[in-house]
């Protein structure tokens, strides 16, 4: 033990506000956020900072209650592999086609919202087991996940 009470081997206390020093995460999120909710709107430091609270809000609920980083790489796996490999191919098919050149119910474009549906079935499904996994608790190989 030393003077201050902590021991040469223990672990250094976490910086105070860890997660603000590494803004640049955040920045891009909110800076998306912005233009999604008020594209027209000029700058504004009371709605940059709103947005900022909410974000580290749901940052800090996030690593409160989810427990383990299995469960976020899940959720995450879920969603973007039906998404980049179903979903968004088949729904930008029928967007950027014109539909003086395949009207919107030929064939191309039929088959096309259809990948798209079948991809966000793909997403509920899987996204459902993990969710049943979570209620139920049965998941896991009963190895710690952190």
């Amino acid at each position: 033990m030393t003077s201050s009470g902590f021991s040469p081997f223990d672990p250094p206390p976490p910086p105070p506000l860890a997660h603000l020093t590494s803004p640049s995460p955040s920045l891009q999120i909110r800076r998306a956020l912005q233009q999604l909710l008020f594209p027209r709107k000029a700058f504004h430091w009371v709605r940059h900072t709103g947005i900022a609270v909410v974000l580290l809000i749901c940052v800090n609920l996030l690593v409160i209650f989810v427990p383990n980083i299995r469960d976020i790489f899940g959720v995450i796996g879920a969603t973007t592999a039906p998404s980049l490999i179903f979903i968004l191919p088949g729904m930008f098919y029928v967007r950027i086609v014109p539909n003086d050149r395949e009207p919107l119910k030929s064939r191309p474009k039929i088959q096309a919202a259809s990948f798209a549906a079948i991809g966000l079935i793909f997403m509920v499904m899987s996204l459902s087991f993990i969710f049943r996994e979570w209620t139920s608790g049965n998941g896991g190989s009963g190895v710690g996940g952190h």
